[in-house]
């Protein structure tokens, strides 16, 4: 089974992520979707079919739990176990590729993405000059990525919808590191002020993957 990796976060998170290889009869042996599941699935075509299931598989997977917990989505997107409401969860998916995490303390956000040189035709328009002028020469495309990956995971822990990207949230000045590193990024909304922490990571196969948590009310 092609589960690349999943990796523990202290006593309360886990995250993994998924290469998509199977086809949708595969998944269906394991378990069934749920008639919620089931009516939003068949509303996909193609390639988004196996990325749902894979990302069910996955978060199944991360649950250890012996049965599949069905996933539903919030009015504003965001999947969630109403079976388990205070467990957090984030997943993503992109090019054969699915990322889950989950969290029993916090609330979380995940983004996986293919490395490709069109992020650069977006990068004034979703990024701060200052969050721009920390980027090391040489790293461009793949500091872009983590940007976008940074601000889309705030976007699902939010969970909430109606953030301004380039104005709302703010990613604090890091250091590019080769493999993976460490980040902060703060989420200005009215009078809301929110700061996540999180890890990025740049993985063989050309993709980026960012996982962060909601840290603390400022």
């Amino acid at each position: 089974m092609p589960l690349c990796f999943k990796e523990k976060l202290g006593d309360d998170a886990v995250w993994g992520i998924w290469e998509i290889k199977e086809e949708e009869d595969w998944f269906f042996k394991q378990w069934q979707l749920s008639p919620e599941e089931n009516q939003h699935f068949n509303k996909l075509n193609g390639r988004k079919k196996l990325e749902y299931l894979s990302a069910r598989h996955l978060v199944h997977l991360l649950t250890e739990q012996e049965n599949r917990m069905p996933m539903h989505t919030s009015i504003s997107g965001k999947p969630i176990f109403l079976c388990h409401p205070t467990l957090h969860l984030s997943i993503s998916h992109s090019h054969g590729y699915a990322a889950a995490i989950i969290s029993k303390a916090y609330k979380v956000g995940i983004d996986i993405q293919l490395i490709v040189p069109q992020m650069q035709k977006v990068a004034t328009r979703v990024f701060s000059e200052k969050e721009l002028s920390f980027i090391p020469v040489g790293k461009e495309l793949e500091m872009l990525h983590i940007f976008w990956g940074i601000k889309e995971a705030v976007f699902k822990a939010y969970g909430i919808g109606g953030i301004d990207f380039k104005e709302q949230i703010k990613i604090q000045p890091f250091e590019y590191q080769e493999n993976s590193g460490e980040f902060k990024a703060l989420l200005l909304k009215e009078k809301l002020s929110i700061m996540y922490i999180g890890n990025y990571h740049i993985l063989p196969a050309g993709y980026v993957s960012i996982y962060l948590f909601e840290e603390i009310e400022v």
